[in-house]
């Protein structure tokens, strides 16, 4: 049996980095580096978490172009088990261009056919034979979220933990089917600014107890100023960010649920997943692009160590 299954979204990641400012309008900023690399919030987690030393295998669509072939080798450097992934020769591959400037940064997606691309009852439940299912940018993918609830039921009867990270809503309709999806969800993994938009609060800690509220446990990331969880009973935890210097962000969100993850099912107490979750997520922000250098064990342990990624 397989620790962990991710299935979603699959695209590549150009990210551009380096920049002092955001783009404006009607205007050209230069930057210092770029990289091509496997992208998709819900593959950077699974990449990570095999990267820790979880057993994980990846359901979703490809296209058998340039940005597939990345994708594939994305996946599979890390060990990631791909047997599950649907290729074509007509499917183009999603891409998502990210600009990193000092202290912020912006993301441009072209869905192609592998963002939202599937049902999500398409999911091989059987086939992959794992004991956790993960899956992320919820908000982004319609057609996946549409029955979502149902695979997520299917999921746990099959004695299956789950979860759920956010993602941003463009178009502002929060709750539309969260309720029932947070009803099947063991964790769910919004970022302070989608917890505090779901809630309709400008308050982190309000906002947590309201989707842990809705049957799930919050888990929220708040990036510098570290994370929070608020229990399905209504009990909160807190755990303060390790030091770090920051080079970039991208997927540090989902280094942090793979980190977190991978200290659950190797069955750590919540306090630790948090703090397990913040030394990943710290370790992948002092590189460039989410899946091109994933943390590694040994890093996470010694950033917990030492409260520091000083040295790696």
């Amino acid at each position: 049996m397989r620790d962990l299954l991710c299935a979603g979204e699959l695209n590549v990641d150009l990210v551009l980095s380096g920049f002092h400012s955001m783009p404006v309008q009607g205007r050209e900023i230069m930057g210092e580096d770029y990289t091509l690399c496997l992208g998709s919030s819900s593959a950077n987690c699974c990449c990570v978490a095999a990267s820790l030393g979880l057993s994980a295998l990846f359901y979703g669509k490809l296209g058998q172009d340039h940005f597939g072939q990345v994708a594939m080798e994305g996946l599979e450097r890390y060990g990631v088990d791909t047997r599950l992934i649907r290729r074509d020769p007509g499917w183009r591959t999603g891409l998502t261009v990210c600009v990193s400037a000092t202290g912020d940064r912006a993301m441009a997606t072209c869905f192609g056919d592998t963002i939202d691309a599937f049902d999500a009852l398409d999911v091989p439940l059987e086939e992959a034979d794992a004991r956790h299912i993960h899956m992320a940018s919820y908000f982004f993918q319609p057609r996946v979220r549409a029955r979502l609830p149902i695979l997520y039921k299917r999921a746990k009867t099959m004695g299956m933990t789950t979860s759920l990270d956010a993602g941003w809503d463009e178009q502002g309709r929060w709750e539309e089917g969260l309720v029932e999806a947070l009803s099947v969800t063991d964790f769910f993994f919004p970022n302070e600014s989608e917890a505090c938009a779901i809630a309709g609060t400008d308050n982190v800690q309000r906002a947590a107890r309201y989707i842990a509220a809705l049957g799930t446990n919050a888990v929220v990331k708040c990036g510098e100023k570290g994370t929070l969880l608020c229990t399905r009973e209504g009990e909160v935890l807190e755990a303060p960010p390790y030091r770090t210097v920051v080079v970039e962000t991208t997927g540090a969100g989902d280094s942090f649920n793979a980190g977190f993850l991978y200290a659950y099912l190797r069955g750590m107490s919540l306090d630790q997943c948090l703090r397990f979750g913040n030394a990943a997520g710290a370790v992948s922000v002092t590189r460039i692009g989410g899946t091109t250098a994933c943390p590694t064990l040994a890093e996470v342990q010694r950033v917990m160590e030492q409260g520091t990624t000083e040295g790696l």
